[in-house]
């Protein structure tokens, strides 16, 4: 039997970042959250969880606390939130995959402009429902 790897393996670029990020995060000893899980895999949010990193999974959870870093998963997450962690005074570490971020804009640029936006995805999915 012959065995072939694929050419890509792992994470891509923005998940690879965001990753990085909590565990670089980590190592400073604050509270460390994230605003949802930071990416779409289990396993590395639960490692993630094992070293401290609590998920966040409401705007209500985030309003509850009073001090720590928050990190914005790969996939981003509404306005509204930036403004509630500046509000709160929470620092806010951005880890949206610059990816997504750049889609993010252009969808909020052409609406802004007047134009029907249709997203074709996994509406549970939070790079397309931005909740």
């Amino acid at each position: 039997m012959e065995v072939k790897l694929a050419e890509c393996m792992g994470f891509c670029f923005g998940v690879k970042r965001a990753v990085d990020t909590v565990y670089e995060q980590i190592k400073n000893g604050k509270n460390i959250y994230t605003y949802g899980p930071i990416v779409n895999n289990e396993e590395v949010v639960k490692e993630l969880t094992k070293k401290g990193v609590k998920v966040l999974e409401s705007k209500e959870e985030l309003m509850g606390l009073s001090s720590g870093s928050v990190i914005i998963r790969a996939h981003g997450v509404p306005e509204e939130i930036y403004h509630i962690l500046e509000d709160r005074e929470l620092e806010c570490i951005d880890a949206t995959c610059p990816f997504v971020k750049r889609i993010h804009n252009i969808v909020e640029k052409e609406s802004r402009a007047g134009h029907h936006i249709v997203i074709v995805g996994n509406a549970g999915h939070p790079e397309v429902s931005r909740n």
